[in-house]
């Protein structure tokens, strides 16, 4: 099997001639945590609608695990699961029923493999529970089961956190993780909630107008930036001081009573800030190493706030 679960060179997509997808190129290793990001409009879901064979790309190749996708593709998605949005059920069936009524397309799956998976998603003491009494986070977790089986090793999953309360979120995210550790399986993952894919993803990338701006680790596009958070009551006298003094002011974010300036600069130069700034009066709330976030990342590259990129077009 390929190292690589999802191989995408030169995707492009067109409507018209509105062009969604622009030379798309995709590297997604086998048993990882994928994210994938975007503002409104960007192209996520259409170039999901291509990696799961229900679009047909103008030009680029997919490949799936090393095989092409369009030119084996019912092979192929043997092995591949999807929840796309709120999943849906025979609310009068059970959770075993409706897993069973729903894989048999795939051929005949034994009564214990069906049993496990309901274990593996934390759902083995309701299986015989009709889903018309589920929470949305328990449906959500069959959905999720459905996505697994028979024995697929790659699923996608749509805002797999939407709509849930908070219990119901740290609940999903430990079982995406704990479905890459201890099973192997590939997770790609769009979303909109940048928390949520900032601390259950490996790597992400990120999308913009039908281009990808950005592909890497998680953990080292949080880490990328060498800045300085500075928090302050004394907000007009600081700004003075820092414009004065050829800082660099990243961000200003104000609060009740005072203000946190982002300041480029690396941490080796906070101690000698901080004398200066006690020096000129100032008092200091707050000074540290500011560590971005993946919302931090997401604004800087595509200008937009994370509230603008809830769906797409197409």
């Amino acid at each position: 099997m390929s190292d690589l679960a999802i191989k995408a060179r030169g995707v492009r997509k067109t409507y018209g001639r509105f062009v969604a997808l622009k030379n798309i190129d995709l590297d997604v290793k086998s048993g990882v945590v994928y994210g994938f990001l975007g503002p409104n409009g960007a192209g996520k879901t259409t170039l999901i609608k291509i990696l799961l064979g229900l679009s047909i790309p103008n030009d680029g190749e997919v490949e799936i695990f090393g095989k092409d996708l369009f030119l084996e593709r019912n092979t192929i998605l043997k092995s591949v699961g999807a929840v796309v949005e709120a999943p849906a059920f025979f609310e009068y069936l059970t959770a075993y029923e409706n897993l069973y009524h729903l894989t048999r397309l795939s051929g005949n799956i034994s009564r214990e493999k069906i049993e496990d998976t309901l274990k593996v998603v934390g759902l083995e003491d309701v299986a015989g529970k009709n889903v018309g009494a589920f929470s949305y986070g328990m449906k959500q977790r069959l959905g999720i089961a459905n996505a697994l089986l028979p024995e697929n090793k790659l699923i996608f999953l749509d805002e797999p956190t939407n709509g849930l309360d908070p219990h119901g979120i740290l609940g999903v995210r430990q079982l995406i993780k704990r479905l890459c550790r201890e099973s192997g399986i590939t997770v790609f993952i769009s979303s909109h909630m940048l928390a949520e894919v900032e601390q259950v993803c490996d790597y992400v990338t990120i999308i913009d107008k039908g281009e990808k701006v950005c592909e890497a680790k998680v953990s080292d596009l949080v880490e990328r930036q060498s800045r300085i958070e500075f928090k302050t009551s004394d907000v007009g006298k600081a700004a003075e001081f820092l414009r004065s003094g050829n800082y660099e002011i990243i961000d200003e974010r104000k609060h009740h009573d005072s203000s946190a300036f982002i300041l480029k600069g690396h941490e080796s130069e906070i101690p000698e800030l901080a004398r200066r700034l006690v020096s000129a009066g100032i008092g200091i709330l707050k000074i540290s190493r500011h560590k971005d976030t993946l919302e931090d990342v997401f604004v800087e590259i595509t200008g937009k706030n994370k509230t603008d990129s809830v769906s797409d077009r197409f």
